[in-house]
C-alpha cells in the first residue's frame, strides 16, 4: 500500500539506463529511456546498487479516513541485468530482458505484502483486528507498444490476507531538459475475494466486537483504478530526486464496503537516492 515513491524512485534512479522498469500495485509503472550513459560512478561491471530515502503521504489504508507520513527505506541492487533484490518486488529474476528495443521484461519474485494495524485508524477500524504482513509470489511482464509502456503484475500471498491480486498499468514519459523527466500513467487493480474480504469485509465476528459495523460480504473484482504523474530529477551523476502523485478511486464491493470513508483518495511522495 505504500509503494508509490518507491516505484518512482526506481524509475528516477535509473536514468540513462537502457532498459528500466519499475511498478506498484495501486499505482500506474512507467520506464525512462535514455543514452547509454549511466548513472553512478561504480566499475563493477556486472553490479548495479542504489540506496536512497523516501516519504509518503496518503491514507492509513485504501477508503480510511486518517492520513499519514511514512519515511521509508529504498534499495535496489541488480546483477548481471538478471537477479535483482529491491523494496519493491522483493528478491527475483528476470525470466527474459530485452537488450535492444523495443523494451519488454518478463520476471518472478518472492517479496512482501503489506497488512494493516487497527491500531492505525482506532475510531475507524476499532474491532475489525489486524491484517498481518506475509510472504508474496509475484510475475510480472512490462513492455513496449509504440510510444507506451505497459505492464502486468500478478501476486500471490501466502499468509495476511491471503489473496490475489493483479494489477494492470499503462503510462507515457517526456524529457523536460536534459535532466528533468516527467510521465503520466493510468492503472487499474483487480483483486480476488480474499483479499476484498480481509480489506474491506467485516465478518461476523468482527461486526459483534464493533461498536460501528455491521455485516458486510465483499467480494472480489475490480478493486480500483487511477493515474499517477511523477516528476524524476537527475542532480548530479550520483544523486536523484523524485516527487510524485496518485489518484486512486475504489471499485466494485471495495467502494460499497461501511468501513470506506472516502471513494477516492490521493497519495503524494518525495524521495532522494544515490547510485554507485
Amino acid at each position: 500500500m505504500k509503494k508509490l515513491i518507491i516505484a518512482s524512485l526506481a524509475a528516477c534512479t535509473a536514468l540513462g539506463s537502457t532498459a528500466v522498469y519499475a511498478e506498484e500495485r495501486g499505482s500506474g509503472t512507467f520506464s525512462y529511456e535514455h543514452d547509454e550513459e549511466k548513472m553512478g560512478t561504480r566499475n563493477w561491471k556486472d553490479w548495479d546498487v542504489t540506496i536512497g530515502i523516501a516519504g509518503e503521504y496518503g491514507p492509513v489504508s485504501p477508503g480510511i479516513d486518517k492520513t499519514e507520513f511514512d519515511v521509508l527505506p529504498y534499495v535496489d541492487i541488480e546483477y548481471k541485468d538478471r537477479l535483482f533484490l529491491n523494496f519493491e518486488r522483493g528478491l527475483g529474476a528476470y525470466l527474459l530482458r530485452s537488450k535492444d528495443g523495443p523494451e519488454y521484461a518478463l520476471g518472478i519474485a518472492v517479496g512482501y505484502a503489506e497488512g494493516r494495524d487497527e491500531a492505525d485508524a482506532r475510531a475507524e477500524l476499532d474491532g475489525l483486528g489486524d491484517i498481518d504482513g506475509a510472504a508474496e509470489a509475484v510475475f510480472f511482464a512490462e513492455g513496449e507498444i509504440g510510444f507506451v509502456e505497459v505492464g502486468l503484475e500478478v501476486a500471490k500471498a501466502f499468509g495476511g490476507h491471503d489473496g490475489f491480486t493483479a494489477e494492470l498499468s499503462a503510462g507515457v514519459d517526456a524529457p523536460v531538459t536534459d535532466r528533468l523527466f516527467v510521465g503520466v500513467g493510468p492503472f487499474i487493480t483487480y483483486a480476488d475475494k480474499e483479499y476484498t474480504r480481509s480489506f474491506y469485509g467485516v465478518s461476523a465476528s468482527q461486526a459483534a466486537n464493533s461498536a460501528t459495523y455491521s455485516q458486510y460480504d465483499a467480494d472480489g473484482g475490480f478493486e480500483n483504478y487511477g493515474i499517477e504523474l511523477e516528476a524524476n530529477y537527475r542532480i548530479t551523476q550520483n544523486w536523484s530526486a523524485t516527487t510524485s502523485a496518485s489518484y486512486t478511486r475504489l471499485l466494485g464491493d471495495a467502494k460499497d464496503s461501511p468501513i470506506v470513508d472516502n471513494e477516492g483518495f490521493f497519495r503524494v511522495g518525495v524521495g532522494l537516492a544515490y547510485t554507485f
